[in-house]
């Protein structure tokens, strides 16, 4: 198994951004509100931030 480092890229944030943005604007449409929207957004900030590492 090939042994990565991880590291923190512009893909990195890039990945973190779309996922934020996708996430928010799903919640935003489905379930409305200021408080679900921060949330979905930074659960897809988070998600999008750990793909990102990996690619």
């Amino acid at each position: 198994m090939a042994n990565k480092e991880l590291e923190l890229t512009s893909t990195t944030y890039l990945m973190a951004a779309v996922g934020a943005v996708i996430m928010g604007g799903l919640a935003a449409m489905a379930l409305g509100g200021v408080a679900n929207t921060i949330a979905a957004a930074a659960v897809g900030g988070l998600a999008g931030g750990c793909l990102g590492l990996f690619f």
